[in-house]
């Protein structure tokens, strides 16, 4: 006795504008973000290649910066440091992340808005990860005195970026919001 093949009919794959679970599904852990930038890392820059090798970078001459992916979920960007690149005390907006140091090495100044101690450093080698919580606001920069390259991942995407006053008697205070839309602008945050 033979049967006909039964046909499989899928609904269509909502676009993701229109996916109610984006909006339910809120930021990726903390861990999995690491684990998306380290393994961009390792994928995206093959040993003793310029990571930025057909890709067009923004910025000014001491970072640049490509997006590298960016989905419904999370984004992530590569963004090389000259020595003495810094980008100032800020926050990402409510959206959490990780940075992995594929060469040389960053150092982040942090504290956290729930919890605003004195700034706290940390040393950031090649190799290594960070996480960044939402609340987390810092800064970052290469100490020198060669070129670092890390990889970025935020969940969700970033939407905009507040920067803060970092001197002791004007702590946190916000210095402007700059709004993150897509590839930014030249010389733009990131």
């Amino acid at each position: 006795m033979s049967s006909a093949p039964t046909q499989l009919v899928l609904p269509p794959i909502p676009k993701p504008e229109s996916d109610p679970a984006r909006d339910t599904l809120g930021p990726l852990d903390l861990g999995i973000l690491a684990d998306i930038a380290s393994g961009l890392a390792c994928s995206v820059i093959p040993d003793g290649q310029d990571g930025f090798e057909g890709i067009e970078p923004q910025g000014s001459d001491l970072r640049r910066f490509a997006r590298l992916l960016h989905t419904p979920a999370y984004e992530a960007w590569l963004i090389a440091w000259e020595a003495a690149a810094d980008l100032e005390l800020h926050d990402h907006g409510g959206s959490q992340g990780a940075f992995h140091v594929v060469e040389g090495a960053l150092v982040e100044a942090h504290t956290d808005l729930a919890d605003p101690l004195p700034l706290r450093t940390l040393p950031i080698g090649t190799g290594e990860s960070r996480q960044v919580p939402a609340t987390r606001v810092h800064r970052v920069w290469n100490p020198g005195p060669s070129r670092a390259v890390s990889v970025h991942v935020y969940s969700p995407p970033l939407s905009s970026m507040t920067f803060y006053d970092d001197r002791p008697d004007a702590f946190l205070v916000p210095l402007r919001t700059d709004a993150v839309e897509g590839a930014p602008e030249p010389g733009g945050s990131r």
